[in-house]
């Protein structure tokens, strides 16, 4: 897409448009990260006990070790990531109990404003 006016890029990687401002990466947070490494880990483990030279119920038995860890690993990283989304959800829910009146306020106002102008202008008509 061809810019326009005062499109362009601007410092560290954020698109300008005007006088607004927009990211050019979200990028992942530290859980995105850890989660990440985690599953890596897990694939590297179980690709080298099926890789290693040992007998089946060995491996077997290393796998099955391997994989009772792996699962309170995540649920305690479940545990977490839910603790937090709880927390966001909190911060949501009472922005938007903060937010509603003055929305509320800004509404009326708007429809007081439309009301004032189309009355004004019905009688400048007249």
């Amino acid at each position: 897409m061809p810019m326009r006016g005062e499109e362009g890029y601007g410092e560290e990687g954020y698109t300008v448009v005007g006088r607004d401002h927009y990211t050019a990466c979200g990028g992942v947070g530290p859980i995105g990260t850890a989660l990440a490494f985690l599953l890596g880990v897990l694939a590297g483990g179980g690709v080298a006990l099926l890789l290693a030279p040992q007998s089946g119920p060995k491996t077997r038995r290393l796998i099955k070790e391997a994989s009772s860890g792996a699962k309170g690993i995540v649920a305690a990283w479940s545990t977490l990531a839910a603790e937090k989304m709880g927390i966001q959800v909190g911060r949501g829910k009472a922005l938007i109990r903060e937010g509603k009146p003055l929305l509320a306020a800004a509404i009326e106002a708007g429809k007081d404003a439309f009301e004032k102008e189309r009355e004004e202008r019905l009688g400048a008509r007249r």
